[in-house]
């Protein structure tokens, strides 16, 4: 008798997904159902939605917290029945499919993929963060840098031991320190993101203590602008034909005057104007600040209240990168010529380098240069915490810095003695 065969290729099935729908329960169960050669079986998934989320038409998840998380297992599920499809030769019979099945969801894990688990851990920031580009670009950095060091790794391999063949890895590329300790920073991050979703069970990570030389940030004082450079560079009369600088000053002191992220500048839109002041969710932490109106900051908004933006956006900000380079010619033009020394460390080498002021300025100096301000009106630190959402304040002292002028009038007390 001739058994009934089935070319591999040929083989009619289908995966789908649907929920169990009872009265008496919020959440209803999400099952798989596979239907070949006319035959059908179901499995329960082990997941649960509320049934508002669940989408008729795409067969998955389109709401709530666990949104990506849930269409992520249904995707895996559905992609581990079509490779055991494409394994059979022959029809299998219901009873073969179940088994089969049970034997898979119940194996030992193969170890986990970092680079894959990586893809999907930045996708989803991109998604429900908004990273920046550069936030992007400096993941990509660091996932290159780790298939670069061991295209193999998996997260079972992560003992204190790799860690550090890690970091002498990124030494010898060579990189400087502070790079080195913030990739590490962003890595054990994404590490973190892992262990949270089931990914990763090793937590080496956790008690690996890094310290590197000159990256506790007391080598070099950070660059901000006093009072008076503050002024110098709003009054700043810019010739026509650098008019491109006008929208970069305009957007940089209101970053001073404000004490927002380049991001959070960046995203301000006009609803965020609630009279007096502003009113946001900050893109980095997620926290809601108020920050009032000064009459610098006002003017400024008020500057471009009816110039119309895309996406009704209230300033014309121009993309990070770009706004860094035209601060360094603002400065020049500013005339802030002054040398400012900049040490930094490659393993225990210092490298020293001599610049001008105007070429170490960034969008970020205008959120330092906000609290070194705000230090030096004696505005207290709780106020300050309140506007820049910083939520202790040995994070908000990295941004202080005693003004040279305030520190020779407290110098002349000694002499008055």
């Amino acid at each position: 008798m001739m058994m009934n065969r089935s070319i591999k290729h040929g083989l009619k099935k289908s995966v789908t997904f649907y929920i169990e729908q009872k009265e008496d329960e919020r959440t209803s169960a999400i099952y798989m159902r596979i239907t070949f050669s006319g035959k059908r079986v179901s499995f329960y998934t082990h997941c649960r939605c509320d049934r508002e989320d669940w989408c008729k038409r795409t067969r998955r998840v389109s709401g709530g917290r666990n949104k990506d998380k849930i269409n992520i297992m249904l995707n895996d599920y559905e992609n581990m029945v079509m490779e055991m499809f494409s394994e059979y030769e022959y029809y299998p019979s219901v009873e073969k499919l179940r088994a089969d099945i049970q034997a898979r969801i119940s194996m030992p894990e193969k170890p986990q993929s970092i680079y894959e688990r990586y893809d999907e851990y930045i996708n989803l920031n991109v998604l429900k963060s908004s990273w920046a580009e550069t936030t992007i670009k400096r993941a990509k950095v660091i996932k290159n840098h780790l298939y670069t060091f061991d295209p193999n790794l998996s997260f079972h391999d992560i003992t204190e031991a790799k860690l550090l063949l890690f970091v002498e890895y990124m030494k010898n590329l060579p990189l400087v320190n502070t790079t080195i300790q913030t990739n590490f920073r962003k890595f054990a991050q994404f590490l973190n993101w892992a262990t949270k979703e089931g990914y990763n069970k090793n937590d080496a990570y956790k008690t690996f203590d890094l310290k590197l030389r000159g990256t506790s940030g007391k080598a070099n004082e950070p660059i901000t602008l006093s009072w008076d450079e503050l002024m110098t560079v709003y009054k700043l009369d810019i010739p026509e034909k650098k008019n491109c600088l006008k929208h970069v000053r305009d957007v940089f002191v209101f970053q001073c005057f404000t004490g927002l992220r380049y991001s959070d500048v960046y995203n301000l839109r006009r609803y965020n104007i609630k009279g007096d002041c502003i009113e946001i969710v900050t893109v980095k932490t997620d926290a809601r600040i108020t920050i009032p109106f000064n009459d610098y900051s006002r003017t400024i908004i008020d500057k471009y209240k009816d110039v119309c933006f895309k996406d009704d956006k209230a300033l014309p900000v121009i993309s990070n990168q770009k706004m860094n380079e035209y601060l360094k010619e603002l400065g020049e033009l500013a005339g802030f010529t002054q040398k400012e020394t900049i040490v930094r460390y490659i393993g225990n080498e210092a490298i020293t380098e001599v610049m001008p002021k105007s070429e170490l300025l960034s969008t970020h100096c205008g959120r330092r240069t906000f609290v070194s301000i705000g230090s030096y009106l004696d505005i207290p630190y709780e106020i300050m915490a309140k506007w820049t959402g910083h939520s202790s304040e040995a994070m908000m002292a990295r941004y202080r810095k005693i003004d040279e002028n305030k520190a020779r009038q407290e110098m002349g007390k000694i002499n008055k003695q």
